[in-house]
């Protein structure tokens, strides 16, 4: 579990917000390392790229066209075709770059056995060096071959008919000799492909006018046989004179069609009323006819007579009688009339049906006929066709055959010219030792950086104030900065570090005027492991504590004690050790050191069971003894989670000060050791960060600390 909360805080930490300063201060901390460091890769890259070879390059330049100038013949001009592909000039360029054209050059200058191939990138700077690589055997072809391969460059020019041909060599003359000679033998290439097709071009083309001249008699002949067969004169105009038939017959049926239809409609419901003269009265036929309208005009001026004599005479009166038999007489007159325009409607109906039956007789004979000389025509026309293309081809090719026996400078497919000759290079063009010095000199400085600010975002100390800010198992009381002594002749007395001596004094101010509890007399100062400075903390803050009062400092630590070779101090005198064996009096045991202005009770003997002694009542007893004559003690204990010293000497204490290194202690030995002291409910005051790397020092030794001229020098406070 106590891992698993480990690492949920660490967690929680590298997602916290990193300021932008904590990264920039650990490169600032560490810049002449990182300087030096960077220094010294850029000085090898310096000196790996003064062994290398210098190299060169020349360059020639060839027009690979697929347009041949206007002033030239060539036989694709001749024949009408059109020009070469683009895809095929790029295939000459990797014609270019292919095995076939390497070794052509390879053996036309006898560079099989050239040097380029067997050194080294390396000068003989360094003999052994440059013999590293370097074999006395022959290389097999295809090796020199891909080494030949890898030197040469073939570079089109954009948007031109241009390519440039580069060769990367040790020596100047060996790349200006390859890059011409790729040049000419390219050039050598298509006059080879050309001289060929010119052997086979005129027999080609005599074999091709024979098979044509053959074919074109067979399709003559067969076209004089159809012609003669089927009695062809002029297929063209008969074929439009049965057209223009086919049409008018087409129009003249379509018209007698609709003409029967319109009748049948009539003729339909004449059938159904037949016997209804007053239905038929209705037909367009009957009601617009000229006799019916004037029976019509004179039924109604008899029946208006025959009206008016109703009323004036009786129905036996000789002209009422008479005007009536003449209304009847008009009416049968009337029957008649549309019997006879009936009977002419459905002769007219009989005759349209048989006009239109005799037009699509006709039509569909007329269409048979078409079809017929259609069909002769179709054929007539392939014959005509196979003909003529016969002549055409014939012809054409005929023509061929003399332009190419004119033609003595013909070239096939692409016109191709030197334009720029290799010359011989001046100066190389690699390696560009410059380049390769600054861009060494970038990247080793980023990558350095780089490497300085992940260690200390993501190493799990307490190098950093967001990671301070986000601890919470305990107070920070103070962080102390990193201090080195001058020489290895300077004691922690003589050191004149004002930026730690400060720090201590801010420790001490902590601790006196802490307003939750009393100062704590008697204090204890450990560590997590060894190694933290815990020996340096103790003997600098009784230091600190005795510019005040009186102050004891005991060294506890009977394992590795410390303080007496700071002090340079004899490390066998008797101490701690001796006190609690009885061997030695208090007098005897305590120095006091005149510099410091403290009395100090160092470790004495390293006893064989530390624990025992440190774990004797008489140790508590002496606590109390010294508790009566020093307002202040400082007892410096052995690291909390190597041995359990820190743990029994923290029973008997007021408090407890935790030091950890700010650099190296890891936080879950310092969660690990504080947690073995609250298990005995040692009284911890909270946490001390030595030996801090991250802390600002450019403003802090100002004047106001250095000048002389502001401290007033107190009288010294007498030893009690």
């Amino acid at each position: 579990m106590n891992n698993v909360n480990n690492s949920q805080e660490n967690l929680t930490i590298s997602n916290e917000e990193i300021d932008l300063s904590e990264l920039i201060r650990p490169l600032w901390v560490r810049r002449w390392k990182l300087i030096f460091a960077t220094f010294l890769v850029t000085s090898c890259i310096i000196f790996y790229v003064s062994l290398l070879k210098p190299s060169y390059i020349a360059t020639a330049t060839l027009q690979i066209s697929n347009n041949k100038p206007k002033n030239t013949l060539s036989i694709n001009n001749a024949f009408n075709e059109s020009n070469v592909s683009k895809e095929q000039v790029k295939t000459q360029y990797e014609l270019l770059k292919s095995r076939n054209f390497a070794e052509r050059v390879l053996t036309n200058l006898n560079l099989f056995e050239h040097d380029e191939f067997y050194s080294t990138k390396y000068n003989d700077t360094l003999p052994f060096l440059a013999e590293v690589d370097k074999t006395e055997e022959p290389l097999s072809h295809d090796v020199i071959v891909s080494k030949f391969q890898a030197r040469l460059i073939i570079e089109p020019i954009n948007d031109t008919e241009l390519v440039k041909i580069s060769f990367r060599s040790y020596y100047p003359e060996l790349s200006q000799e390859v890059a011409n000679e790729v040049g000419k033998t390219y050039l050598a290439y298509q006059d080879e492909i050309s001289n060929a097709s010119k052997e086979t071009t005129s027999q080609w083309l005599v074999d091709q006018l024979y098979e044509l001249g053959q074919k074109l008699q067979a399709s003559e002949l067969a076209l004089q046989k159809y012609r003669e067969a089927e009695g062809i004169i002029d297929i063209k105009g008969v074929v439009g004179l049965v057209g223009s038939e086919l049409t008018e017959l087409t129009s003249a049926a379509l018209k007698a069609e609709k003409h029967r239809d319109d009748l049948k409609i009539t003729y339909e419901y004449i059938q159904s009323n037949r016997d209804n003269f007053n239905v038929l009265m209705e037909l367009n036929e009957v009601s617009n006819h000229s006799t019916y309208v004037q029976l019509r005009r004179s039924q109604e001026v008899v029946e208006r007579k025959v009206f008016e004599l109703s009323k004036r005479y009786g129905p036996k009166h000789p002209k009422r009688i008479a005007a009536e038999a003449e209304l009847e007489s008009i009416e049968t007159r009337i029957d008649l009339q549309i019997s006879e325009i009936i009977i002419s409607v459905e002769k007219l109906y009989l005759s349209a049906m048989q006009k239109a039956t005799v037009n699509k007789q006709r039509l569909e004979a007329a269409k048979a006929d078409f079809l017929r000389l259609n069909r002769l025509q179709n054929k007539f026309f392939q014959l005509q066709r196979e003909v003529d293309t016969n002549k055409e081809l014939y012809s054409n090719y005929l023509i061929r055959i003399k332009e190419a026996d004119a033609m003595g400078g013909y070239k096939a497919n692409f016109y191709v010219q030197f334009i720029d000759e290799a010359i011989l290079p001046k100066s190389p063009v690699g390696p560009k030792k410059k380049l390769y010095v600054v861009l060494g000199f970038i990247l080793s400085l980023m990558v350095l950086s780089l490497f300085i600010i992940m260690r200390e975002v993501f190493v799990d100390t307490l190098n950093s104030r967001r990671k301070l800010d986000n601890f919470q198992e305990a107070d920070i009381l103070a962080i102390l900065p990193k201090f080195k002594l001058n020489n290895s002749n300077e004691s922690h007395s003589d050191l004149k570090d004002i930026k730690f001596t400060e720090a201590i004094r801010t420790l001490r101010t902590t601790l006196l005027f802490n307003g939750e509890k009393k100062a704590s007399k008697v204090i204890a100062i450990t560590s997590s492991v060894p190694n933290e400075g815990k020996s340096t903390v103790a003997l600098h803050l009784a230091r600190s504590f005795s510019e005040m009062e009186k102050v004891l400092l005991i060294e506890a630590d009977l394992r590795h004690p410390t303080v007496a070779k700071n002090l340079n101090l004899d490390i066998h005198r008797p101490g701690l050790s001796n006190l609690l064996a009885k061997t030695h009096l208090i007098n005897e045991c305590i120095v006091r050191d005149k510099n410091l202005k403290l009395d100090i009770l160092t470790s004495g003997i390293s006893p064989a069971n530390p624990l025992a002694f440190l774990s004797m009542k008489r140790f508590g007893m002496l606590i109390k003894v010294f508790s009566n004559f020093y307002d202040r003690i400082i007892i410096e204990t052995p690291p909390v989670n190597t041995v359990s010293d820190a743990v029994i000497i923290s029973k008997i204490v007021d408090g407890v000060i935790y030091v950890v290194h700010g650099s190296k202690t890891k936080r879950e030995h310092i969660s690990q050791g504080l947690r073995m002291l609250k298990q005995v409910n040692a009284p911890i005051e909270g946490i001390v960060i030595n030996q801090s790397e991250n802390m600002d020092k450019e403003d802090y030794q100002s004047k106001y600390y250095n000048d002389m001229a502001n401290i007033i020098k107190l009288p010294v406070r007498k030893q009690m």
